[in-house]
């Protein structure tokens, strides 16, 4: 069973306007249960708010091309200048029991609220496709016509979460002269190549094909084939990677298999991934110079693009931009815990308010002079600083505090650079000339354990040992750091807390013996052991890919050289973590981060294509010379 506190009915409207997500795997019973009870109190919420509301269901809405959308519009009482809208488009369905109860809750505060199912979904004509340029369209096209419907004001705003904040990234690179802020929650790529489809060339494989099972499932209209898909295990088919055209159950749903193929295949950096629905860093220039906050999560798996469109954007742009991150996985920001570890009951966002969001569209639709315009242009959470008990729910209890900051990374955080020295030590300097090697095997790669993968594997912080319910996880479930193919380095414990926030640069010597293959790196902070972790608590903080055809980014893809040493770079996603005074700082080296990360068959093939993989012997150089490190931004000491 979940626990949850019991919440009062504006937080719980809160959480609600927050997690306008991605439904969740069928094969993941935890998360399916958090979801329906988030559906069971959204239920609640209607009556919570008796104001009259005129609601018009199914309203079609023509685009340009006159493919019609389908759109509720909860209208409430408005002045005579008429009310702000507030718009959410979605392809997880507009009557979904939260999706209603925050347009009720958000339309009595005063807000016409216009909720659309995307093209091709639900009740909306058209055809679906996935990360399409049409998208924009015709989300410039709903803005306007949104901005003309009876009783508004002629101005919008947007929210929504993942795929949700995916639309509002695209409708702002067209720039629809009456939209006027967004709140993007966890979305809005700045580059699909780096991050969330693809990580530097690696592909995204436990997000993306998991994603294209579910809507496969949710969209089949024959119960024969729906019943068919769902006695498939998804984690079965991670076994037959790569997955033949025509060939896979993916097969069900053409324009669902193409899009995989595509991401899957087409892993060059091109006019596929430069396209306005996969890139936002090409198109800030032209993007409306409107207020927007951008939310992300330590452990979400957009957390890189969230970081670079706040970044990238301000520098441009003379309206307000913010950043919040905090604790979470992908669409869980209403949640104390990340996986295996809890932050504390201050790390929920629901805990701030519905007002949190209400004060944002008060301040820039209604003008309202509160205290939005007052805060820092960032806020984060800092992780630690618990005592590492295990909670009543099973949890390590890691705590942290809410910051705030005028930059990111904050300006007084300053670069260490730790080296990766002798006998698996982590220092501070470099330590004799040496070379650490593993053999890196396509048969047996290292399983996932947590991360930012995303809901439909297991997300979030863990203990980095092997388990049954981790796919690719075999018995007897040993800690990754025993595996003969990671490479471990650590500190001594440390005499003082460390407290990190910001990048994490990871810079290897390495060599391997194929014409292509993968490093990757894996920040680790290490409890020591105690009475309710005897064996202690190896806990990820963040991980990162470099694939070695791709080591010159989004350059064409160039094979190795077998035995020849390169220097390569590799970019976990940010973080904000203090290493207690007795933990370890770790990175651990390998070749391989399964299903977060496609493996690498080490051939050389086509990606995606392969026929054939090998076990290849990788190496990693350390010492004078090929001084491999990592650096982390830390903040000085109080």
């Amino acid at each position: 069973m979940i626990c949850r506190k019991k919440i009062r009915p504006s937080q719980s409207a809160f959480l609600f306007f927050l997690t306008l997500a991605c439904p969740v795997a069928s094969q993941i019973p935890m998360h399916e249960m958090a979801q329906a009870q988030d559906r069971s109190a959204a239920a609640d919420i209607a009556s919570d708010h008796p104001e009259p509301l005129q609601i018009s269901k199914d309203v079609m809405m023509p685009t340009r091309d006159h493919t019609k959308l389908a759109t509720d519009i909860y209208t409430p009482s408005c002045p005579s200048g008429g009310c702000p809208v507030l718009m959410h488009r979605t392809p997880y369905d507009k009557s979904d029991p939260a999706a209603v109860a925050i347009a009720r809750t958000l339309a009595a505060h005063g807000y016409v609220v216009v909720v659309q199912d995307m093209r091709g979904r639900h009740h909306s004509e058209g055809v679906f496709e996935k990360y399409d340029d049409q998208d924009g369209r015709d989300g410039y096209d709903a803005v306007e016509w949104a901005a003309r419907l009876p009783h508004t004001d002629g101005q919008v705003g947007m929210y929504g979460t993942s795929y949700a904040a995916h639309t509002q990234a695209d409708i702002s690179k067209l720039h629809p002269p009456h939209l006027r802020t967004l709140v993007l929650n966890m979305g809005g790529m700045s580059n699909a190549w780096d991050h969330s489809v693809r990580n530097d060339g690696a592909f995204e494989i436990g997000r993306q094909l998991s994603w294209a099972w579910e809507q496969i499932i949710e969209d089949a209209k024959d119960p024969v084939v729906r019943k068919g898909l769902q006695e498939e295990r998804l984690n079965d088919w991670y076994t037959a990677l790569p997955l033949k055209p025509g060939l896979s159950p993916l097969s069900l749903s053409p324009h669902y298999e193409k899009y995989y193929q595509e991401e899957s295949t087409l892993s060059d950096y091109g006019p596929y991934w430069t396209r306005l629905s996969m890139n936002w860093a090409d198109h800030y220039a032209e993007t409306s110079d409107i207020p927007m906050l951008q939310i992300g999560g330590w452990y979400d798996i957009y957390l890189r693009g969230t970081i670079l469109n706040w970044r990238g954007l301000r520098k441009l742009k003379k309206a307000d931009q913010r950043l919040l991150i905090g604790p979470w996985t992908h669409h869980r920001d209403n949640k104390t815990y990340a996986g295996d570890v809890d932050f504390g009951p201050d790390a929920a966002i629901n805990d701030f308010d519905i007002g949190f969001h209400l004060r944002w569209f008060d301040h820039y639709l209604k003008h309202i002079n509160n205290d939005i315009g007052r805060q820092a242009p960032v806020r984060y959470f800092l992780m630690g600083g618990g005592d590492g008990h295990k909670t009543a729910s099973g949890r390590l209890q890691n705590g942290g505090v809410w910051k705030d900051a005028t930059d990111w990374p904050p300006p007084e955080a300053q670069p260490l650079v730790l080296f990766l020295a002798d006998d698996g030590n982590l220092a501070g300097q470099t330590g004799t000339s040496g070379t650490d090697s593993y053999i890196s095997d396509p048969a047996h790669p290292v399983p996932t354990i947590g991360g930012s993968v995303s809901a439909r594997l297991r997300d979030g912080a863990y203990d980095q040992r092997e388990r049954p319910d981790m796919p690719g996880s075999r018995p007897p479930y040993l800690p990754l750091a025993a595996r003969s193919d990671v490479i471990v380095y650590q500190t001594a414990p440390l005499t003082h807390d460390v407290t990190v926030a910001g990048p994490i640069k990871v810079k290897l010597f390495v060599s391997s013996t194929g014409v292509d293959t993968d490093f990757t790196a894996k920040l680790i902070d290490v409890f020591p052991p105690d009475a309710d972790y005897p064996n202690g608590f190896a806990m990820n903080i963040a991980d990162g890919i470099r694939r070695m055809r791709y080591r010159n980014g989004l350059l064409k893809a160039k094979l190795i050289r077998p035995g020849k040493i390169y220097e390569t770079e590799i970019d976990p996603f940010d973080t904000a973590n203090v290493f207690r005074a007795g933990h370890r700082i770790r990175l651990d080296v390998s070749g391989s981060n399964f299903p977060r990360f496609d493996v690498n068959p080490n051939t050389g093939e086509p990606l995606g294509r392969n026929r054939m993989a090998i076990a290849v012997r990788n190496s990693v150089y350390r010492g004078a010379g090929h001084a491999s490190s990592v650096t982390l931004w830390v903040m000085p000491e109080k």
